[in-house]
């Protein structure tokens, strides 16, 4: 049973996390964030009020300071469907999202 709750366990952080990166409330100084993300055959989607999801993605929001620092998106996104249903809904897929 213990193995079966571990694979559990990281298929929902995998679900979760896949292919995002998220900054907040960092400081990014002198630094290259690139973003080489490739996704194929992926559904990404936020359904409900202020959902988000995230795929193959590079965030920086909610106060994270960006200084001196060069970001890079070379993303490569194929036969993907990306969908945001509701208010205040955002679905990025393959993007980099600086609020």
């Amino acid at each position: 049973m213990k193995t079966f709750s571990t694979s559990i366990t990281a298929l929902a952080l995998f679900a979760v996390f896949s292919g995002a990166v998220y900054a907040e409330g960092t400081k990014i100084e002198k630094s290259t964030l690139i973003n080489a993300a490739t996704t194929t055959n992926s559904i990404n989607a936020a359904i409900g009020k202020d959902a988000t999801a995230n795929t193959g993605s590079i965030s920086v929001k909610d106060g994270a300071q960006v200084k001196d620092s060069t970001l890079i998106n070379a993303a490569t996104t194929s036969n993907s469907i990306n969908a945001a249903i509701g208010e205040g809904t955002t679905a990025n897929t393959g993007s980099i999202d600086i609020k």
